[in-house]
């Protein structure tokens, strides 16, 4: 909705002021309606109209996108120095995500597609959704920390999967002043990857190996399920095999304290006397004569 004024004043210079001071906007901003030019018995008279910006025009987008795509959530786009940040937000935040943020890069080609139709000052365009951006950042970072050590202990390179150029740049940013490896892309869009190559040893093989995400989930949950208690190896997950109780001092009818597995409500089991000398089996050679 275009917001506008019409003021009075002795002059039109002056009437554009006034209109100008009550909008908080600068010429640049306004187109300038004039109404009357004034007289002597008569004031001048303007209608000046805050133009829409490329921000404004962009949320009127996104959100006819988001509406007509049966989702709840709304955007709100900012113009901050030179880069139009557009937030999601609302019930459907996650299908405004995608799977690892796709339809979230989808929204910032489609931004960018419409501010490069208007052939307006080029922009930087942000699309983000309840702060995602920032924890796959932060993901993305101790992941390549990570595997800059796994590759530098292999000896191998390491290729990641096809990620967007933000998660590239991300990847090349978190090893930028590393020690021990470095990064470089390869491949063409849309499959292009980060390679991770350790410095300083000499590699096994010079082709990388692959490395995945949901490798290394599956890795980590069997390496979480192998460390299990050690007295229940053995004994599968299904077994219902019910454990003697360990014996405990019990005192028998006849006054005696004895130390055994219970068998019963009034059963003890008593250990059997020893009669005669200890025995010892020898493991050495039998003695010749």
């Amino acid at each position: 909705m275009e917001k506008y004024i019409e003021t009075q004043a002795t002059s039109v210079d002056l009437a554009v002021e006034k209109a100008l001071l009550e909008l908080g906007a600068t010429k640049n901003q306004v187109e300038v309606e004039v109404l009357s030019k004034g007289g002597l018995f008569s004031k001048a008279s303007v209608r000046v109209t805050l133009k829409e910006s490329a921000a404004d025009k962009l949320g009127e987008f996104i959100n006819g996108v988001l509406e007509r795509m049966g989702l709840k959530s709304r955007a709100q786009v900012k113009d901050e120095n030179g880069t139009i940040r557009i937030e999601i937000a609302g019930e459907d935040s996650n299908a405004a995500i995608g799977y690892r943020g796709e339809a979230l890069d989808a929204f910032q080609y489609l931004a960018l597609t419409f501010l490069n139709e208007r052939k307006g000052d080029f922009k930087k365009v942000v699309v983000d959704c309840e702060g995602y951006r920032e924890k796959r950042a932060q993901m993305l970072t101790e992941l390549a920390l990570r595997l800059a050590e796994k590759a530098t202990r292999l000896r191998r390179k390491i290729a990641l999967e096809p990620m967007n150029p933000f998660e590239r740049r991300v990847i090349h940013s978190a090893l930028a002043d590393s020690e021990i490896a470095h990064t470089e892309s390869e491949g063409e869009e849309p499959n292009r990857y980060v390679v991770i190559t350790p410095i300083g040893v000499e590699l096994k093989d010079n082709r990388p190996i692959k490395s995945s995400e949901r490798d290394r989930d599956r890795d980590r949950n069997e390496r979480g399920r192998g460390r299990g208690d050690r007295r229940d190896r053995g004994r599968g997950r299904n077994d219902r095999r019910e454990r003697k109780p360990r014996g405990e001092e019990q005192e028998a009818p006849d006054g005696n304290v004895y130390r055994g597995y219970i068998t019963g409500e009034d059963d003890f089991v008593k250990p059997a006397p020893m009669q005669g000398p200890p025995k010892f089996k020898s493991f050495g050679g039998k003695k010749r004569f």
